[in-house]
């Protein structure tokens, strides 16, 4: 492995560090899009007009 091997993984890995710990605190959200949504989120009482 050489050095640019390395630094694309280090990359790689920071990005998907970066990524579960996005979506581990928005865990509250509405990850289906609110249609049939029973958490009761802004988004499911407050639908966007389109």
């Amino acid at each position: 492995m050489n050095i640019w091997d390395i630094v694309i993984a280090a990359l790689l890995a920071a990005a998907l560090f970066f990524a579960v710990r996005r979506i581990r605190r928005r865990g509250s959200g509405c990850g289906c899009g609110c249609d049939g949504c029973t958490k009761g989120c802004a988004e499911a009482k407050n639908p966007r007009k389109q």
